[in-house]
């Protein structure tokens, strides 16, 4: 979900495109190529590096076609970096982690000025200021099955999560809205982390399960005020504000004789101790919110790489659905899924195919209030379809044109529905 402050550059029309078609066409982009890529966490204690740091940016420009509040092109960048370091080498305990990370947003305002939309039409909006994100200790247990992490953490990268989602830039593919929505500032997700600790275990081959408590606004302000100790640097748990607490089983079927999972489906609850008001009769506090969840990703066909050095090619779907009490929660039912294709054009091995949609629907009580207060354009719900297609231009450097079809941004019928062109790059290293 989109935040309420930004600060709005480049608000001419098409200059952010400009500037962004410039920096790929002769910007540093080569020179980072030889730089060595992220080592996966996964890896067992002898293979992973002492100290790893990395980074990355990432620049769009996305641009109102038709619909929402106004037409126009805004661009957004986000700069990050981070340290992750095994303290094993050091001589303390076996598999002690430490992982920091920060990052810079900056640019426009495009959900707000543009588009008003609820979903956020850009997985990268955040207020614009750097900041610390994540700096947690960790320890890897039972023959590397188990994990524990302990510091300023994040949840969206952790629970209800899919692979295919993440090929697309709407925030609704990434945390869901059906959590988002519902507590208190987003929760503790991109571009705040929250004080807590993690868990997860694997207890079979097929079964896992994992938990995580989080101080229950990363904000530290009722209000939403995202300049608020805007640095990150402020540690709190609870003082008045709650906990957020999670807890997600997954299972995973792996396909016979291959590595890649055939089908994994996610069960999850998250609950809320902070109060929340009443969708109908503001004046009357609930005593907390919760809600569930479900996630399936499924793998549908898979052929044999083109090259040794190259991932199979593979079509996946995924599907996810949310619901939250009527009477506390803004959005209470709220459903994503999609298709994403690895490999569709032949000679393009790792380009990514994606088309989903992300629906949010308004609670009953939000619409029973507005009608009781004479709103003209009484809410209902929001939809996007989005496609988007991720060339692979070099290692680490990837381009993705996208294309968004949002009906009733804002969740009414108020505005008129949009359509949304993007153009994104980003660059690891």
């Amino acid at each position: 979900m989109p935040l309420s402050a930004f600060d709005v550059l480049h608000r001419r029309r098409g200059r952010g495109f400009l500037l962004l078609v410039f920096a790929i066409a002769f910007g540093p982009a080569p020179a980072l190529m030889s730089a060595s890529p992220a080592v996966s966490p996964d890896l067992p204690p002898t293979q992973r590096p002492a100290l790893q740091v990395t980074g990355a940016y990432t620049g769009e420009v996305m641009t109102v076609v038709t619909g929402g509040i106004r037409t126009g092109a805004v661009y957004r960048g986000l700069a990050e970096a981070a340290v992750d370091a095994d303290l094993g080498v050091l001589g303390v305990p076996r598999d002690l982690q430490f992982h920091l990370s920060a990052h810079a947003p900056h640019g426009g305002d495009f959900s707000g000025t543009r588009l008003g939309d609820l979903q956020g039409a850009s997985n990268i909006a955040a207020s614009n200021h750097p900041l610390l994100f994540e700096a947690w200790f960790g320890a890897r247990f039972a023959g590397e099955r188990g994990e524990v992490r302990v510091g300023r953490l994040a949840a969206d990268a952790e629970f209800a999560s899919t692979e295919g989602g993440g090929a697309f830039l709407n925030s609704s593919f990434g945390w869901p809205a059906f959590i988002s929505a519902n507590t208190r500032n987003v929760g503790p997700a991109y571009n705040r982390s929250a004080t807590g600790a993690w868990a997860r275990l694997e207890l079979t081959e097929r079964l896992a399960v994992q938990g995580g408590v989080y101080d229950g606004d990363s904000f530290d302000s009722p209000e939403g005020d995202p300049t608020r100790h805007p640095n990150g640097l402020h540690f709190e748990f609870g003082h008045g504000q709650g906990v957020f607490a999670l807890a997600e089983a997954a299972l995973t079927f792996p396909a016979p004789g291959g590595e890649v999972p055939a089908a994994t489906f996610k069960f999850g609850a998250w609950q809320h101790t902070a109060g929340f008001a009443d969708q109908f009769d503001a004046t009357r506090q609930h005593s907390g919110n919760h809600g569930f969840y479900v996630v399936g990703e499924v793998t549908l066909w898979q052929a044999a790489p083109a090259r040794p050095d190259s991932p199979p090619r593979q079509l996946g779907a995924f599907a996810r659905y949310g619901t939250s009490p009527r009477e506390r929660s803004r959005l209470h039912r709220t459903a994503d899924a999609g298709l994403h294709f690895v490999g569709l054009v032949p000679g393009r091995p790792e380009d990514v195919a994606a088309v989903g949609f992300a629906w949010v629907g308004v609670s009953p009580e939000v619409r029973r209030a507005e009608r009781r207060d004479g709103v003209a354009v009484v809410s209902d719900h929001e939809l996007v379809v989005e496609a988007s297609y991720t060339l692979a231009l070099r290692d680490r450097w990837s381009l993705i044109p996208d294309l968004q079809w949002v009906r009733h941004p804002g969740g009414s019928p108020a505005l008129r529905d949009a359509f949304v062109l993007g153009l994104r790059t980003r660059l690891e290293f």
